[in-house]
């Protein structure tokens, strides 16, 4: 009797060790599948630095909007932040805004799971006005301005703005 207990408690051993040797080998091989950003993220020249994208935007009352969107990052701190500015064109007066505010990179959108999203957080009163403003990484150095819920926009104008060199 004892001799069968023996044999029992080996082979529950070894079930659990092949148990464990399973979940360490699921575990390792999920690594490499995190919420990690793709390939076509923008790479920055260095962990505290800055990048500039510029563009003329359409404008539904104006004759575009001339952009430029500067994404800073300071990866020792984790802080992303940015600044944009767009001056409204071929009006009387031309309209200048700059907005200040912090941006994130997102992973996935409804047409492809893989692709990377700039967004950015805009801070203001006008309840009515949206919060976030989304860019597509369309390659290192183009990024393509969509909608809130993350889709290219219907119209044919072009909504990308493009990498300043240093």
């Amino acid at each position: 009797m004892l001799c069968a207990d023996i044999f029992k408690f080996t082979d529950m051993r070894n079930i659990i060790f092949f148990l464990l040797i399973i979940v360490l080998v699921s575990c390792s091989s999920n690594k490499n599948n995190k919420n990690t950003l793709s390939n076509n993220q923008v790479l920055f020249a260095d962990n505290n630095s800055a990048i500039v994208f510029e563009g003329t935007l359409p404008c539904a009352d104006c004759d575009g909007i001339k952009t430029t969107l500067t994404l800073f990052q300071n990866k020792a701190k984790n802080q992303y932040s940015y600044k944009l500015h767009e001056v409204y064109l071929g009006q009387n007066n031309e309209k200048t805004f700059d907005t200040y505010g912090k941006w994130v990179a997102l992973k996935g959108t409804q047409e492809d799971p893989k692709a990377v999203v700039y967004q950015l957080s805009v801070q203001n009163d006008d309840p009515e006005d949206s919060d976030v403003i989304n860019y597509l990484v369309v390659n290192n150095n183009t990024i393509k301005q969509i909608d809130d819920e993350m889709n290219e926009f219907e119209s044919k104008a072009n909504y990308n703005l493009i990498r300043k060199q240093d």
